[in-house]
């Protein structure tokens, strides 16, 4: 029997990292939220929460919880990568968590807020104009309830999310097997640390939950099931096939606890993020390599920018398909950079073992299996400030800046402005942003500094010290650092013209 349950103005699905920092952000804000999970047994990999993973958490209102947990703390990364030898320290450590424990605080986080937990798997949703989720409680009870906005935060499983969003970008497939271990003598410098390795046919990882308790992790090639051996025996041989992760099982006298389990860590990302009524979050819009630990702080972000999102659809429906439209370029935007970023490691390990499992990932050299090269409006903004260290006319033009006496700036006659959206409290507004030569799109900010107040000031042409005491003036506090980078990105992309004190272009 299916009967109905009420509208609510959000419906959450999944309690995860994703679904509970949504969940609670939209409840604070004075949205009915209701959210539908089901617990479930099945054991989860440990996560190595950075310390930048404190800002955000406080950010969304979850530090406390969180710091109160009593987590394994996390103060840096031993690695043996490429056959190099790494190490990292941080002055404020982050936490090791196991993500069932994690998830729990993050849920308690919301209900705290007023989310209504439902404990249920959702069997049906239709998204539109008034959506409808349908799920199977847990007293047996098949229930539906009505709500504008959906968000789904199921992860993997992506119950929106599988309905023609998502896509495999990667041909290459990769297996996580992992288990636990009882390690009573494992290096004391050691006990707060992930320790990461790669070898010829893959990587693993160790990371601590306690100061004895370790999961360690073996990360192969998914494509093909090796059906002559036990999932215990593929285990023991790849663990074996490291060296650091190994001798330190060795020395610590490790004991294994339990067996070793397997579940699917292959990358994805979705054709978009967002359609009416519904919107994919965290792991629902994109999966990205464990390499970079980045995974959970990766969903806090992207439930943030949800609950802005769908804050702003409810509480102004014009601005609904500027505001879903934002929220799928900010999803590729950051599934891009993360895979850049986690290729340049595997493009380290494609060097060192040329073998096929690195070359694929890499994406270049003998045995590659390329991935098909994103479409333009997939590739990051290089106006990202990551993206501005690396841009060699940028660094140029701030060069010429610092160096050159008696430079002065004006706007070029193909200076342009168009609205772009941007965030501003809780909701997605328009902002005017500067059309740069080779950017899509118009940009509002980078490196922290509102390129279009910026490119104003210098229309009748002024100095660089002028145009800077003029920015902290009329608009606002800035590093002089960053204002430079800000006039080196408007000069190389050609929206303001550098002159000296003869008039001559340079």
């Amino acid at each position: 029997m299916t009967r109905a349950a009420g509208r609510w103005d959000v419906v959450v699905i999944g309690g995860g990292p994703a679904g509970s920092t949504a969940a609670h952000l939209l409840a604070s804000w004075g949205w009915s939220v209701c959210l539908i999970h089901r617990s479930s047994t099945r054991p989860t990999l440990a996560e190595s929460l950075p310390p930048s993973t404190r800002k955000l958490l406080a950010h969304v209102g979850q530090l406390d919880a969180v710091e109160r947990a009593g987590f394994h703390p996390c103060d840096g990364t031993v690695a043996r990568w490429a056959e190099a030898a790494r190490t990292t320290a941080t002055d404020v450590p982050g936490f090791h968590v196991s993500r069932a424990a994690f998830d729990r605080v993050l849920r308690d986080c919301a209900a705290s807020a007023g989310v209504r937990i439902a404990d249920g798997v959702v069997r049906r949703v239709d998204h539109g104009g008034s959506s409808s989720v349908t799920y199977a409680a847990a007293t047996g009870e098949t229930i539906t309830i009505h709500a504008p906005e959906v968000l789904d935060c199921s992860g993997r499983a992506g119950i929106v999310a599988r309905r023609g969003f998502r896509r495999t970008r990667q041909r290459y497939r990769t297996l996580a097997i992992a288990a636990e271990w009882e390690c009573a003598a494992w290096p004391v410098d050691e006990q707060a640390r992930t320790l990461v390795e790669s070898c010829a046919g893959g990587w693993a990882w160790s990371a601590p939950l306690t100061a004895t308790r370790r999961q360690c992790t073996v990360m192969i090639e998914g494509g093909g099931a090796d059906r002559t051996s036990t999932l215990r025996e593929v285990y023991d041989r790849e663990i074996a096939k490291t060296t650091a992760i190994r001798d330190r099982l060795a020395a610590s006298g490790a004991v294994r606890v339990g067996a070793p389990w397997a579940c699917d860590a292959s990358i994805y990302d979705c054709a978009r993020a967002a359609d009416e009524g519904v919107l994919l979050v965290g792991d629902a819009a994109s999966f990205i390599e464990p390499l970079s630990s980045a995974g959970v702080k990766k969903a806090l972000l992207s439930a943030w920018r949800a609950a802005i999102v769908a804050n702003t659809c409810l509480k102004r429906s014009p601005a609904a398909a500027a505001a879903r439209d934002f929220y799928t370029q900010r999803e590729r935007e950051v599934y891009a950079d993360c895979t850049q970023r986690s290729r340049l490691f595997f493009a380290e390990a494609a060097a060192a073992y040329a073998s096929p499992f690195w070359f694929a990932r890499a994406g270049t050299g003998r045995g590659a299996d390329r991935p098909p090269a994103p479409a333009a409006d997939d590739e990051a903004d290089v106006a990202t400030d990551a993206a501005l260290v690396q841009d060699a006319a940028v660094r140029a033009a701030f060069e010429s800046l610092r160096a050159e006496d008696g430079v002065r700036l004006r706007a070029a006659d193909t200076l342009r402005f168009e609205p772009v959206p941007a965030i501003e409290g809780h909701e997605v507004i328009l902002r005017d942003g500067v059309v740069l030569r080779g950017i899509p799109g118009a940009v509002p900010f980078a490196a922290g500094v509102d390129l279009p107040a910026l490119a104003r000031l210098a229309r009748g042409g002024a100095d660089v010290a002028t145009l800077i005491e003029a920015y902290h003036a009329n608009v606002g506090p800035a590093p002089v650092s960053g204002l430079l980078t800000g006039l080196s990105l408007l000069v190389a992309r050609r929206a303001l013209v550098a002159e000296d004190g003869a008039g001559k272009r340079f």
